[in-house]
C-alpha cells in the first residue's frame, strides 16, 4: 500500500532567486537525438528533387515525376522504418476553387502514427508539395505552354502543374526532417505516453489546404493535439545577403504571451538546451514571418497549439523558384541540427505526463491570495503518471520564466508574501524519470467580473 499523496507545499522566497536545478538529460533521448543522420537527410532531399515537381496539380500517373510518384515514395519509405508505425494517406477530395486550384483534385497528406499509451497527440510536420516561378532563363525538362506563359509573366501559372518546381528547401527540407524523425523515433524502442504523428502535408502552397482539412477533421473527431512542430524552410544556412548562420534556428509562435503555442516554443528551447546545446533556438513572438504563413497556422485556427521552425537566414531569391535545388544551398549538417532540436522536444514531451490543469470547471484560474490575502496560492489538477511538479514564475513584464522550483507530488503550493499581481505563474508535471510536460500558465481573466478565485 502506497503512502497517501501530500496535497500542499509551502515555502518562503529567500533573498536570492529560488532557481532549483532543471531537468537532467535522459541517455535514451540523447541516443535518439544522436541517431539523426545528415547523410540520410541528404539522400532524402536528392530523392525529392528527382521528382522535378511536386505541385498539387502535377501528374499522379507519370513514373518518377510529379506529386503522385513523390507521395507514393514517401509512403513506402516511411512504411519501411518500423512495423510500429501506422502509415497511410490522409485523403480529401476538393473541388476547383479560386485561382490556385484550377480543377478538382485529390489532396493526400502522408501520415505515420506511432501509437502511445494515451490518445493525446504531438505532431511533427512539413509540406511536400512545391510551386515555382522562374527567376532566370531555364526551361523545364518537359517544356509546355504553361511554362512559356509563366516565363513571360514572371509569375505563377496555377493552371499548369507540371512545370519544374524542385522545392528542395521549400519544403523538401521540412519533409526530409519529418521523415527522418519518423525513422529515429520509431526505431528508438521507446514507448511514449503520447501518440506521435509524423505528417507530410500537400497543398500548402495553394493555401494550407492539406493542413486545414486535417485540422478540421481532428476538431470534428475531438482529437487531443498538445502540440504541432511544423518545419518549413529549415535546410539553408546562408541568407540571400550572403550571411551564414549554422548555429541557430527560429521558432515562431502565436500570442498572447502565455498562449499554449508560446508554452510549446519555450519547451522546445528548454529541451534543446539540454540535448543540443550547440544549437540555439531563437524564439520569435509572431505566429509566422511578417505577412506570411505556414501549416501550423491551420491548427492554431482550430484551437491547437503549434509553432513553426524556419532557418535563421532565408534566401528569398530561391524560394518558389526553379533555383530551389540541392545545389542551391541546402546544408544537410545544418538541417540535421534542426532535426535534433525537434527530436529533443518531441521525445521529452512525448514521454512526459500531460500538462496539469490550472482552471476550475468554469474556466477560472485556480490561483488565489490565501491564507494571508498577500500570498500566492497555486492549485492544479493531478496529471496521470506525474511523480512531481515544477512551478515556474517570472516578473509580469518579462517574457521568459525566471525562477523554478520542484515541489514534489503535491497539488497545491503557497508562496507567502508573493503578489499574484506582480508575477506570472505556471506549473509542469514531471514523471519519475524526470521528463517534463508543457507548462500550464495561470492566465489573468480577460473580464473584470471574473475575479481571481479565493481558495479555501
Amino acid at each position: 500500500m502506497t503512502a497517501p499523496r501530500l496535497c500542499l507545499a509551502v515555502f518562503l522566497l529567500a533573498a536570492s532567486p529560488l532557481a532549483a536545478a532543471g531537468p537532467e538529460a535522459d541517455p535514451r533521448i540523447a541516443a535518439l537525438v544522436a541517431d539523426v543522420s545528415p547523410a540520410r537527410l541528404e539522400a532524402t532531399l536528392r530523392k525529392l528533387e528527382s521528382f522535378q515537381t511536386r505541385h498539387l496539380l502535377s501528374s499522379t500517373e507519370t513514373p518518377g515525376r510529379g506529386i503522385g510518384a513523390a507521395r507514393q515514395w514517401i509512403l513506402e519509405e516511411m512504411k519501411s522504418y518500423s512495423p510500429r508505425l501506422e502509415v497511410s494517406f490522409d485523403t480529401y477530395r476538393i473541388p476547383k476553387q479560386g485561382e490556385r486550384v484550377t480543377r478538382d483534385v485529390e489532396v493526400r497528406n502522408v501520415m505515420a502514427v506511432l501509437p502511445g499509451r494515451t490518445s493525446r497527440r504531438f505532431y511533427v510536420s512539413g509540406h511536400y508539395d512545391t510551386v515555382a516561378r522562374p527567376v532566370r532563363p531555364s526551361p523545364a525538362p518537359t517544356p509546355s505552354p504553361g511554362a512559356a506563359a509563366q516565363s513571360a509573366s514572371g509569375g505563377f501559372d496555377w493552371s499548369v502543374g507540371d512545370n519544374l518546381a524542385p522545392g528542395v528547401n521549400d519544403d523538401g527540407s521540412g519533409t526530409a526532417l519529418t521523415m527522418e524523425l519518423a525513422r529515429v523515433v520509431s526505431q528508438s524502442g521507446l514507448v511514449f505516453d503520447a501518440t506521435l504523428v509524423f505528417i507530410c502535408f500537400a497543398g500548402e502552397e495553394q493555401g494550407l489546404i492539406g493542413a486545414k482539412l486535417h485540422a478540421q477533421r481532428a476538431e470534428a473527431e475531438k482529437l487531443t493535439i498538445d502540440g504541432v512542430l511544423n518545419n518549413d524552410i529549415v535546410g539553408n544556412a546562408v541568407g540571400g545577403q550572403g550571411v551564414k548562420d549554422t548555429g541557430t534556428v527560429r521558432v515562431f509562435s502565436e500570442g498572447p504571451e502565455d498562449s499554449r503555442s508560446r508554452q510549446l516554443a519555450r519547451a522546445i528551447r528548454r529541451d534543446a538546451s539540454l540535448y543540443v546545446p550547440e544549437h540555439r533556438v531563437r524564439l520569435i513572438a509572431r505566429y509566422d514571418r511578417f505577412g506570411r504563413g505556414g501549416d501550423h497556422s491551420a491548427f492554431n485556427q482550430h484551437g491547437y497549439p503549434g509553432v513553426r521552425f524556419t532557418e535563421s537566414k532565408e534566401n528569398y531569391g530561391h524560394q518558389h523558384t526553379v533555383d530551389d535545388t540541392f545545389a542551391g544551398g541546402v546544408d544537410p549538417e545544418y538541417l540535421a541540427r534542426n532535426a535534433r532540436v525537434n527530436a529533443a522536444a518531441l521525445a521529452t514531451l512525448g514521454l512526459a505526463p500531460v500538462a496539469p490543469g490550472v482552471t476550475d470547471e468554469r474556466g477560472r484560474p485556480t490561483l488565489g491570495r490565501d491564507p494571508s490575502g498577500y500570498d500566492a496560492h497555486l492549485r492544479w489538477k493531478a496529471s496521470p503518471g506525474a511523480a512531481a511538479y515544477r512551478v515556474f514564475w517570472r516578473e509580469a513584464w518579462t517574457p521568459d520564466w525566471q525562477f523554478e522550483r520542484t515541489v514534489g507530488n503535491v497539488t497545491e503550493l503557497v508562496m507567502p508574501g508573493v503578489s499574484v499581481d506582480d508575477f506570472v505563474f505556471g506549473v509542469a508535471a514531471v514523471d519519475a524519470e524526470g521528463h517534463e510536460s508543457l507548462v500550464s500558465a495561470y492566465v489573468n481573466p480577460d473580464r473584470p467580473d471574473a475575479p481571481v478565485q479565493t481558495l479555501p
